[in-house]
């Protein structure tokens, strides 16, 4: 190499280091432009799926604060919306509270299987919240052509169907608050008033020449008493009785005695020997027909608590068990149906100790199980509502009739079935009660003795009232 050489090529690299910074500057210049752009995209879509994220939480808040007041909803479309918009404005979307213009609700009627929400103002069983925000703001995207940006998002809430078995008591009990017996806890007058009631529904009828009011016959004669009645060529009118039977009674019952009647016969001592001596349907078939209490009372509440069930279509099924049966048993009414006015015509068409005048708890509740069971949905909630008046005392005495019943809960709750209890007047076994809806989560409610039935048959309203209104609910989207 000459000496000369060496100059020239330090020069010609030189020269060369320029170009290359020149070119990379230049690169880096055309690059920086789509680099800032993708910077700029990205801190928008981190935004945008931020108030997203925000967007459906509120949504879903606001969803689930109207199915929480499920009941809200029964009361009325009006009160469902407030509630929603009211846990929707809680949350914030893009750093700004969220406004009622933002908040859609619909009302409608969700179909599982298609899983389709029509909105509907009749018999709705679910809401659907939608919240809009229009026009949000974005940081960079005018730099790129686009300065805001819309988002919707949506919840729905819906009842879940549920099956519900009926346990009544039918116990001879069951007319006690119509019998003489209790005119010191009810009053004559209510006493006497419900008897010329029963009287009529029973088409009024005469035999002889007795009268309403009792009229004394000192003989205890009974072949002389029917004569002095006109009643020794007259029939018996019921299957199991008579006059000899009837007029045995009135000279020898303790209530009888107790409230002024004894030896007085008449058509209201007469009544009150149906309902205390031959209760059963198999004896008196025509008492179902009239206002015997209390179990006319529980009547008049479970038609009103169907009318509840009814208040909204969410699919429910209702089944029937009452106890006691012919064998000492239970027996299944009704099987769990949608045709609720069936079942609402079963249990009219029975009476206080239509089968057996004892009480077999532990058997109703076994029967309804089983039913439950063999017979319910399985994506339905599954309940039992089980009423009683009295203490249990079958299948055998009343120790071995609560630890059976207290067995009958257990495998309720073992099949993850709650039981609801009420207890109605001051002779029901409110400890036991507890214990069963204890054992199976469920909860216990007391309507108190020693009250006019007017005033009980709004209790037990009250009751079937808010059975009806705990409605289960769940998300389906």
């Amino acid at each position: 190499m000459s000496p000369q050489s060496a100059p020239r090529s330090a020069h010609a690299k030189c020269r060369t280091g320029g170009r290359r910074k020149g070119a990379v500057a230049v690169l880096s210049a055309v690059l920086m432009v789509p680099v800032l752009a993708m910077v700029c995209f990205s801190v928008d879509l981190g935004y945008i799926l931020a108030v997203k994220t925000e967007l459906q939480r509120s949504a879903d808040s606001a969803d689930s604060a109207a199915l929480a007041g499920v009941g809200v909803l029964v009361d009325g479309e009006d009160e469902a919306a407030a509630m929603a918009r009211e846990y929707a404005a809680m949350n914030l979307v893009g750093g700004i509270p969220v406004s009622a213009e933002d908040v859609v609700i619909e009302s409608g009627q969700w179909n599982a299987e298609n899983r389709v929400f029509t909105p509907t103002d009749h018999a709705p069983t679910g809401i659907r919240v939608t919240l809009r925000r229009d026009r949000q703001a974005l940081f960079f995207g005018p730099v790129l052509g686009k300065d805001s940006f819309d988002l919707t998002a949506s919840a729905i809430a819906v009842f879940r169907p549920r099956d519900i078995m009926l346990v009544l008591d039918y116990s001879g009990s069951m007319n006690d608050d119509s019998e003489l017996r209790h005119i010191g806890s009810i009053g004559r007058a209510a006493v006497e008033s419900n008897l010329w009631q029963i009287y009529n529904e029973l088409g009024a009828p005469t035999f002889g020449n007795m009268q309403w009011n009792p009229v004394y016959i000192s003989t205890t004669e009974n072949w002389r008493v029917k004569r002095i009645l006109g009643l020794s060529d007259v029939p018996y009118p019921y299957p199991s009785g008579s006059w000899d039977d009837y007029i045995s009674y009135v000279e020898s019952s303790g209530y009888i005695r107790d409230a002024g009647y004894r030896q007085r016969y008449g058509y209201l001592t007469w009544v009150n020997y149906l309902l205390e001596r031959k209760p059963m349907f198999s004896q008196t078939p025509d008492l179902w027909r009239t206002s015997e209490q209390p179990i006319t009372a529980v009547k008049n509440a479970v038609t009103l608590f169907l009318a509840f069930l009814q208040e909204v279509d969410t699919n429910d099924r209702l089944g029937l068990a009452v106890y006691t049966s012919a064998s000492g048993d239970a027996v299944l009414e009704s099987e769990l149906t949608h045709n609720m006015p069936y079942v609402e015509e079963i249990s009219r068409e029975r009476q206080a100790g239509h089968y057996d005048v004892y009480t077999n708890i532990g058997a109703g509740l076994r029967v309804a199980r089983e039913e439950l069971e063999g017979n319910g949905r399985s994506g339905a909630l599954r309940l039992i509502v089980l009423m009683t008046d009295g203490i249990a005392n079958r299948p055998y005495n009343t120790s071995a009739a609560k630890a059976y019943a207290l067995e009958q809960a257990q495998e309720a709750a073992d099949a993850k079935i709650p039981v609801v209890t009420v207890s109605l007047g001051a002779g029901a076994d409110m400890d036991l009660m507890e214990q069963i809806a204890a054992i199976t989560g469920g909860v216990h409610f007391n309507v108190p003795g020693g009250q006019p039935v007017a005033e009980y048959e709004e209790d037990l309203k009250d009751v079937f009232r808010k059975v009806a209104d705990s409605r289960p609910l769940r998300l389906a989207q």
